[in-house]
Protein backbone atom coordinates (compact mmCIF):
# COMPACT_ATOMS: atom_id res chain seq x y z
CA UNK A 1 0.00 0.00 0.00
CA UNK A 2 1.30 3.54 -0.70
CA UNK A 3 1.73 5.57 2.45
CA UNK A 4 -0.64 8.08 2.35
CA UNK A 5 1.04 10.18 5.06
CA UNK A 6 4.04 11.36 2.57
CA UNK A 7 2.96 15.03 2.62
CA UNK A 8 1.55 15.12 6.18
CA UNK A 9 -0.49 18.39 6.61
CA UNK A 10 -0.49 18.97 10.11
CA UNK A 11 0.07 16.91 13.69
CA UNK A 12 -2.27 14.68 13.05
CA UNK A 13 -1.66 13.20 10.19
CA UNK A 14 2.19 13.26 11.08
CA UNK A 15 1.66 11.04 14.16
CA UNK A 16 -0.91 8.88 11.98
CA UNK A 17 1.83 8.44 9.91
CA UNK A 18 4.22 6.97 12.29
CA UNK A 19 1.58 4.80 13.44
CA UNK A 20 1.06 3.61 9.99
CA UNK A 21 4.75 3.18 9.16
CA UNK A 22 5.57 1.36 13.05
CA UNK A 23 2.51 -0.93 12.65
CA UNK A 24 3.85 -1.99 8.76
CA UNK A 25 6.98 -2.35 10.48
CA UNK A 26 6.20 -4.25 13.90
CA UNK A 27 2.56 -5.89 13.20
CA UNK A 28 0.24 -5.02 16.36
CA UNK A 29 1.57 -7.01 19.02
CA UNK A 30 4.73 -5.49 18.84
CA UNK A 31 4.01 -2.04 17.91
CA UNK A 32 4.14 0.47 21.29
CA UNK A 33 3.67 3.90 21.30
CA UNK A 34 7.93 4.35 21.65
CA UNK A 35 7.88 2.74 18.64
CA UNK A 36 5.60 4.95 16.85
CA UNK A 37 7.81 7.87 18.46
CA UNK A 38 10.54 6.69 16.71
CA UNK A 39 8.61 7.29 13.66
CA UNK A 40 7.69 10.64 14.36
CA UNK A 41 10.18 13.38 13.38
CA UNK A 42 9.08 15.81 15.78
CA UNK A 43 8.81 14.97 20.14
CA UNK A 44 7.40 12.25 20.85
CA UNK A 45 6.03 13.55 23.69
CA UNK A 46 3.54 14.74 21.17
CA UNK A 47 1.97 11.42 20.56
CA UNK A 48 0.98 10.92 24.21
CA UNK A 49 -0.26 14.38 24.28
CA UNK A 50 -3.08 13.63 21.10
CA UNK A 51 -3.77 9.59 22.43
CA UNK A 52 -4.12 7.85 25.57
CA UNK A 53 -2.40 4.73 24.14
CA UNK A 54 -1.82 2.92 20.70
CA UNK A 55 -5.13 1.52 20.45
CA UNK A 56 -6.97 4.75 20.50
CA UNK A 57 -4.81 5.73 18.03
CA UNK A 58 -5.01 3.06 15.94
CA UNK A 59 -8.56 3.51 15.65
CA UNK A 60 -7.82 6.69 14.39
CA UNK A 61 -5.90 5.64 11.93
CA UNK A 62 -8.12 3.20 10.76
CA UNK A 63 -10.81 5.92 10.33
CA UNK A 64 -8.79 8.08 8.64
CA UNK A 65 -7.86 5.57 6.41
CA UNK A 66 -11.49 4.60 5.17
CA UNK A 67 -12.17 8.17 5.23
CA UNK A 68 -9.73 8.57 2.34
CA UNK A 69 -11.11 5.33 0.60
CA UNK A 70 -14.78 6.50 0.61
CA UNK A 71 -13.03 10.24 -0.59
CA UNK A 72 -12.11 8.17 -3.71
CA UNK A 73 -14.78 6.62 -4.06
CA UNK A 74 -16.88 10.07 -4.10
CA UNK A 75 -14.36 11.46 -6.42
CA UNK A 76 -14.36 8.46 -9.07
CA UNK A 77 -10.80 7.52 -9.22
CA UNK A 78 -11.62 4.28 -9.43
CA UNK A 79 -12.02 4.17 -12.91
CA UNK A 80 -11.60 0.44 -14.11
CA UNK A 81 -14.10 -0.73 -15.43
CA UNK A 82 -16.76 -3.42 -12.97
CA UNK A 83 -15.62 -6.48 -13.66
CA UNK A 84 -12.03 -5.27 -13.58
CA UNK A 85 -12.87 -3.75 -10.13
CA UNK A 86 -14.48 -6.80 -8.60
CA UNK A 87 -11.55 -9.40 -10.17
CA UNK A 88 -8.91 -6.37 -9.05
CA UNK A 89 -10.66 -6.33 -5.29
CA UNK A 90 -10.44 -10.04 -4.81
CA UNK A 91 -6.87 -10.18 -5.99
CA UNK A 92 -5.70 -7.74 -3.61
CA UNK A 93 -7.20 -9.56 -0.54
CA UNK A 94 -6.37 -12.71 -1.72
CA UNK A 95 -2.77 -12.24 -2.97
CA UNK A 96 -1.34 -8.22 -1.31
CA UNK A 97 0.87 -6.64 -3.77
CA UNK A 98 -0.35 -8.03 -6.63
CA UNK A 99 -2.66 -5.12 -7.73
CA UNK A 100 -0.44 -2.09 -8.60
CA UNK A 101 -3.10 0.64 -6.57
CA UNK A 102 -2.44 3.03 -4.07
CA UNK A 103 -5.53 1.39 -2.03
CA UNK A 104 -4.51 -1.85 -2.83
CA UNK A 105 -2.82 -3.74 0.21
CA UNK A 106 0.90 -5.11 0.46
CA UNK A 107 1.71 -8.18 2.84
CA UNK A 108 2.42 -6.34 5.93
CA UNK A 109 -0.56 -4.07 6.04
CA UNK A 110 -3.15 -6.68 5.15
CA UNK A 111 -1.20 -8.93 7.71
CA UNK A 112 -1.68 -5.90 10.17
CA UNK A 113 -4.97 -5.22 9.06
CA UNK A 114 -5.91 -9.09 10.20
CA UNK A 115 -4.11 -8.49 13.52
CA UNK A 116 -6.60 -5.19 14.41
CA UNK A 117 -9.28 -6.63 13.25
CA UNK A 118 -8.84 -9.55 15.66
CA UNK A 119 -9.32 -6.96 18.84
CA UNK A 120 -12.88 -6.42 17.63
CA UNK A 121 -13.55 -9.61 19.28
CA UNK A 122 -13.06 -7.69 23.01
CA UNK A 123 -12.99 -4.54 21.75
CA UNK A 124 -15.86 -2.08 20.80
CA UNK A 125 -13.96 0.52 19.43
CA UNK A 126 -12.31 -1.73 16.84
CA UNK A 127 -15.34 -3.63 16.67
CA UNK A 128 -17.36 -0.64 15.57
CA UNK A 129 -14.77 0.79 13.08
CA UNK A 130 -15.06 -2.81 11.26
CA UNK A 131 -18.84 -2.61 10.98
CA UNK A 132 -18.51 0.81 9.44
CA UNK A 133 -15.80 -0.83 6.77
CA UNK A 134 -17.83 -3.52 5.96
CA UNK A 135 -20.43 -1.54 5.52
CA UNK A 136 -18.55 1.31 2.92
CA UNK A 137 -16.96 -1.53 1.22
CA UNK A 138 -20.40 -3.80 1.03
CA UNK A 139 -21.58 -0.83 -0.69
CA UNK A 140 -18.41 -0.38 -2.78
CA UNK A 141 -19.03 -4.06 -4.34
CA UNK A 142 -22.65 -4.16 -4.69
CA UNK A 143 -22.40 -1.17 -6.75
CA UNK A 144 -19.39 -2.59 -8.94
CA UNK A 145 -21.81 -6.07 -9.17
CA UNK A 146 -24.64 -4.21 -10.42
CA UNK A 147 -22.60 -1.94 -12.80
CA UNK A 148 -20.61 -5.22 -14.07
CA UNK A 149 -24.42 -7.17 -14.22
CA UNK A 150 -25.65 -3.97 -16.28
CA UNK A 151 -22.96 -3.65 -18.37
CA UNK A 152 -23.45 -7.30 -19.38
CA UNK A 153 -27.17 -6.52 -20.06
CA UNK A 154 -26.00 -4.38 -22.57
CA UNK A 155 -23.78 -6.70 -24.64
CA UNK A 156 -26.51 -9.22 -24.64
CA UNK A 157 -28.71 -6.63 -26.08
CA UNK A 158 -26.74 -5.44 -28.55
CA UNK A 159 -26.19 -8.80 -29.71
CA UNK A 160 -29.81 -9.49 -30.03
CA UNK A 161 -29.77 -11.92 -26.95
CA UNK A 162 -31.54 -10.36 -24.07
CA UNK A 163 -32.55 -12.99 -22.06
CA UNK A 164 -29.66 -14.28 -20.50
CA UNK A 165 -30.70 -14.73 -16.86
CA UNK A 166 -33.00 -17.51 -17.12
CA UNK A 167 -36.21 -18.00 -15.20
CA UNK A 168 -37.56 -15.15 -12.30
CA UNK A 169 -36.18 -17.37 -9.24
CA UNK A 170 -32.80 -17.88 -10.44
CA UNK A 171 -32.25 -14.30 -10.18
CA UNK A 172 -30.14 -12.94 -7.54
CA UNK A 173 -29.73 -9.01 -5.88
CA UNK A 174 -26.53 -7.26 -6.23
CA UNK A 175 -26.34 -7.37 -2.59
CA UNK A 176 -25.77 -10.99 -2.14
CA UNK A 177 -23.23 -11.31 -4.67
CA UNK A 178 -21.63 -9.05 -3.04
CA UNK A 179 -21.97 -10.11 0.35
CA UNK A 180 -20.41 -13.39 -1.17
CA UNK A 181 -17.40 -11.82 -2.24
CA UNK A 182 -16.80 -9.52 0.73
CA UNK A 183 -17.05 -12.52 2.99
CA UNK A 184 -14.41 -14.66 0.52
CA UNK A 185 -12.10 -11.89 0.53
CA UNK A 186 -12.60 -11.58 4.26
CA UNK A 187 -11.71 -15.51 4.34
CA UNK A 188 -8.96 -14.67 2.18
CA UNK A 189 -7.02 -12.62 4.08
CA UNK A 190 -7.26 -14.12 7.43
CA UNK A 191 -5.78 -17.27 5.65
CA UNK A 192 -3.34 -15.14 3.96
CA UNK A 193 -1.84 -13.97 7.29
CA UNK A 194 -2.13 -16.58 8.81
CA UNK A 195 -0.65 -19.71 6.38
CA UNK A 196 2.20 -20.22 4.95
CA UNK A 197 1.03 -22.61 2.30
CA UNK A 198 0.05 -19.99 -0.13
CA UNK A 199 -1.11 -23.29 -2.58
CA UNK A 200 -4.41 -21.91 -2.47
CA UNK A 201 -4.34 -18.30 -3.71
CA UNK A 202 -4.68 -19.09 -7.26
CA UNK A 203 -7.63 -21.90 -7.02
CA UNK A 204 -9.64 -19.21 -5.15
CA UNK A 205 -9.05 -16.60 -7.74
CA UNK A 206 -10.47 -18.39 -9.90
CA UNK A 207 -12.75 -19.81 -8.06
CA UNK A 208 -13.85 -16.37 -7.52
CA UNK A 209 -13.89 -15.20 -11.06
CA UNK A 210 -16.07 -18.66 -12.03
CA UNK A 211 -18.60 -17.53 -9.33
CA UNK A 212 -18.42 -13.91 -10.83
CA UNK A 213 -19.10 -15.65 -14.46
CA UNK A 214 -21.46 -17.45 -13.44
CA UNK A 215 -23.64 -15.06 -11.32
CA UNK A 216 -23.14 -11.69 -13.05
CA UNK A 217 -25.90 -13.03 -15.91
CA UNK A 218 -28.02 -13.58 -13.27
CA UNK A 219 -27.83 -10.40 -11.29
CA UNK A 220 -31.37 -8.54 -11.22
CA UNK A 221 -29.93 -4.60 -11.83
CA UNK A 222 -33.14 -3.69 -10.46
CA UNK A 223 -32.91 -4.91 -7.04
Amino acid sequence: MHDPFAEPTDTRQAILGAAFRALCEHGYADLTISRIGEEFDKSPSLVYHHYDGKDELLVDLLGFLLDGFESSLSAGEFDLPPRERLDAYLSATIRPGSVDDEHAPDARFLTAIVELRAQAASDDAYRDHFDRSDRVFGRFLERSVREAAADLDADSADAGDVDTGGEAADRVTPAEVAATLQTLATGGMLRWATTGDRGWVDDTRRGGRRYLNTMLPRVDVEA
